[in-house]
């Protein structure tokens, strides 16, 4: 029994009593949360500083936000203990586990260490990130007390102790709520195995559509019913293929279960949908015109064009035709609608920008920032081309700088939560975004000639980077251009999560590291080249 949430087992109303009952008590914010970071309870704020400063901006709010889901996401059996990712206070949290199951963390927060005080001047950097009043922002941080490691973690033995007795509690509660659910199990149970034998037999596991069987059944049914209008549909799924070499077989199955869903919930209870095989839907539609089954395939068109959730576009290819059963089989008329199936089909993969999609999950989900890729492809081709590459190369180096971390769709989201540390396998799986984006960019007709600069786009001057740790003149040019070009951005555009460096600042730091990292003659070149092309380019806001 793993559905259970910390709320299905414990009495929250008392829970708040007692997080605000120890948050005034040990003067430190508390609050529990999800392993997600959804809120369990409120947050006890025993002093104003995180609720009326830090959070009075959105980008405080989001920082804030994003420090406490960083946070939840542990489930160590020791409290974690960090930086928060706005006002450079420290933060804890402190695993809830009921049966070895991470069911919620208690954080602790608003906690200033005497051995880790920052000077005023990060204070002040700290709030002009924050787009806060520097003097305002200081006076409220110094109301916050000042308290030793030592009696921090005494706070966090406390804390240990009682999330080890939630614990057990929460393993009796647990015991009650499935010896109460255990005779309703049953009942349903027998029902359930009753609703699958006779499900089975007609229907497709994984989509919930009628199968093959089923269809060619109802389709001999029709057959002999001659004058009656009926019209079929042909329908394929797009990328499921393509879908299935990148992302794997789970996402090629949630691409056919969300086309599934959508041509099951736009048709008529008396239609029948089926799925055929692979990525091949029919559909007869009796007592039809063929306009509305025209207007089906567009609808259905329509809602898969609004599904942004999965890795590749959603798309559906249909064919549509009416049967004219006196002078053709309803096979015929399938076939009719078969072949409009696949002249549709070649028209929408020659309109779907599928590399441009991928992207765009990335940014939505603030992976990668559009306007620092984008900024950097501009740049690239700009400094391509004052390098004297012809245009349709510089035009190649910029692609390439576009895409260059298009492999990171392959990685898993919980790689970019902010503030968490990787482990060193971690950070070895994360480095293999740049092979991803190569074998992701040889299934596109359009990056297929940039792979290699994208293969490259991560190797250093000494030999040190990744993939193949090629150094020097080994790594292609195109490469070395788009790591200075795609880092410089990356550090003096303002994102939410970083970048906003000056100019003189990132310059330093990368003329140290040329030689090592970079290529020092371009950098030097590139260095050259800034000065006039921000003037007539500036870095974006």
């Amino acid at each position: 029994m793993d559905t259970y949430t910390f709320q299905d087992i414990f009495d929250i109303d008392f829970m708040q009593k007692l997080i605000d009952s120890l948050s005034a008590a040990l003067q430190v914010g508390i609050s529990i949360r999800g392993p997600q970071g959804e809120r369990i309870t409120k947050d006890s704020d025993y002093c104003s500083f995180c609720r009326d400063i830090v959070k009075k901006t959105p980008i405080g709010n989001a920082r804030c936000e994003m420090s406490d889901r960083a946070l939840s996401a542990h489930s160590d059996t020791k409290p974690y203990i960090c930086h928060c990712q706005s006002a450079g206070l420290t933060d804890a949290s402190v695993s809830i586990l009921v049966e070895g199951r991470h069911l919620a963390s208690i954080l602790v927060g608003q906690v200033r260490l005497a051995e880790d005080v920052p000077d005023e001047e990060e204070y002040r950097t700290n709030a002009r990130i924050l787009q806060l009043d520097e003097d305002e922002f200081l006076e409220h941080v110094h109301g916050i007390p000042v308290i030793t490691k030592a009696h921090f973690e005494d706070i966090l033995d406390l804390l240990s102790l009682l999330a080890n007795q939630f614990s057990q509690i929460g393993c009796g509660n647990l015991r009650l709520r499935t010896a109460v659910s255990s005779l309703e199990h049953q009942r349903l149970a027998h029902q359930q195995e009753k609703t699958v034998l006779e499900t089975l037999a007609e229907k497709d596991s994984m989509t919930g559509l009628y199968n093959r069987r089923k269809f060619e059944e109802i389709m001999d049914m029709y057959a002999g019913q001659k004058g009656r209008r009926i019209c079929m549909i042909s329908a394929d799924a797009n990328f499921l293929k393509l879908t299935n070499d990148i992302f794997g077989h789970k996402a090629g199955d949630q691409l056919l279960i969300n086309a599934a869903k959508i041509m099951d919930s736009l048709a008529k209870s008396d239609w029948l949908v089926a799925r055929c095989g692979g990525d091949e839907f029919r559909v007869i539609l009796p007592d039809t015109t063929l306009e509305t089954a025209l207007d089906y395939c567009r609808r259905v068109a329509r809602d898969c064009g609004k599904d942004t959730t999965l890795s590749l576009p959603l798309s559906v290819a249909l064919g549509a035709a009416d049967w004219n059963s006196e002078h053709e089989t309803l096979q015929d008329c399938f076939s009719r609608a078969d072949a409009k199936m696949y002249q549709n089909k070649a028209v929408l993969k020659h309109e779907l920008h599928v590399p441009d999609y991928i992207m765009d999950r990335l940014y939505d989900k603030q992976i990668l920032s559009k306007k620092v890729v984008e900024y950097a492809a501009e740049m690239a081709f700009a400094f391509s081309r004052r390098l004297g590459l012809p245009q349709e190369h510089a035009l190649e180096v910029s692609m390439a700088a576009r895409y260059q971390d298009i492999g990171m769709a392959k990685l898993p989201e919980s790689f970019y939560i902010r503030g968490q540390s990787r482990t060193e396998e971690e950070s070895l799986r994360f480095k293999t975004h740049v092979t991803h984006g190569y074998t992701m960019a040889r299934q596109f007709e359009e990056l297929y000639k940039v792979a290699d600069i994208i293969l490259h786009s991560h190797e250093s001057w000494d030999g040190k980077g990744y993939p193949n740790q090629l150094a020097g003149e080994q790594i292609p040019t195109e490469s070395r251009i788009i790591h200075i070009v795609g880092d410089y951005t990356y550090w003096t555009v303002p994102t939410i999560s970083g970048g906003n460096y000056s100019r003189e600042i990132v310059i330093h730091k990368m003329r140290e590291l040329a030689g090592s990292i970079y290529d020092p003659e371009l950098t030097e070149q590139f260095f050259g080249f800034l000065e006039d092309y921000e003037h007539k380019t500036p870095c974006p806001d």
